[in-house]
């Protein structure tokens, strides 16, 4: 009887907490649900309006008739042809920032590990100033020369943050180091180099949506296209990895290739 107790108060006891469990995934779903909606209403008003306002105030009507193939030659040009690619260019490079920063965020299991904190974006704007201001390149090879630089600079993180292992708090430091010493190389060029190069190449490192058009549109689409599935694939591991490397390990996870192929749809 005494056995039979115990028993019952143990089920008790489990049942108790898988009740805990799911109502704290609950909540948490109920958060995440609400608050992506309420980001997907932002970014639908934010980008209506950017179809709208401009040196030329068009009525919200009217750019919705413009963009199911009404309106008249000169509507046509502005939405078509000078909005709607900057506010699609915007929406997408905020996906993939978001979606990198959420990828290191969670790999690394650390809120710091964002692009530009951990050296990312440092090592991209280091080679491309140089590219830049020393070598006078534009246009694609310049995009190319900054993929090379993040790549690099993301390998050389990772290897000098390598120890048995990757820790998230070690390659976060190790990436503020790395970014630290980047960043002076970018200010250093600069500093060394013609005043209107400099301030085309800070420019450059600010960004802006200015003269987009949808040549720029097309390369970011088709990167995205290839990218955000590759991620969603690689992402299969990350529930294990969150866990620790030996618990994923243990669960049958390849841990050091899913940890390399997050890193490097991230990156």
């Amino acid at each position: 009887m005494t056995g039979t107790r115990l028993e019952d108060a143990a089920d008790a006891r489990l049942a108790d907490a898988v009740r805990t469990v799911s109502a704290v995934r609950g909540r948490g779903l109920r958060r995440s649900v609400l608050v992506g909606a309420a980001l997907v209403v932002c970014v639908v008003a934010v980008f209506a309006l950017s179809l709208c306002v401009g040196d030329m105030v068009m009525p919200l009507g009217k750019v919705v008739d413009t963009l199911l193939g009404g309106g008249d030659g000169g509507s046509q040009f502005v939405v078509l042809e000078l909005r709607l690619p900057r506010a699609l260019l915007a929406i997408l490079v905020g996906i993939g920032f978001g979606l990198s920063g959420a990828v290191f965020q969670s790999l690394l299991r650390n809120p710091l590990a964002a692009p530009d904190i951990i050296g990312i974006s440092a090592g991209a704007s280091a080679v491309a100033v140089t590219a830049a201001l020393l070598f006078q390149v534009s246009g694609l090879a310049l995009s190319a020369s900054a993929l090379i630089g993040s790549l690099a600079s993301g390998a050389a993180i990772y290897l000098l943050a390598w120890r048995q292992g990757i820790a998230g708090q070690r390659l976060v430091l190790i990436g503020i180091g790395v970014g630290t010493g980047l960043t002076s190389v970018v200010w250093y060029v600069m500093a060394r180099s013609d005043t209107t190069d400099a301030q085309e190449a800070f420019r450059w490192l600010t960004g802006s949506l200015n003269g987009r058009s949808w040549n720029q549109l097309w390369p970011l689409l088709i990167a995205l296209a290839v990218l955000l599935p590759a991620t969603a694939l690689a992402a299969r591991t990350l529930g294990p990895l969150q866990l620790g490397d030996d618990t994923a390990a243990g669960l049958g996870a390849r841990v050091e290739p899913g940890r390399l192929a997050l890193l490097g749809c991230a990156v």
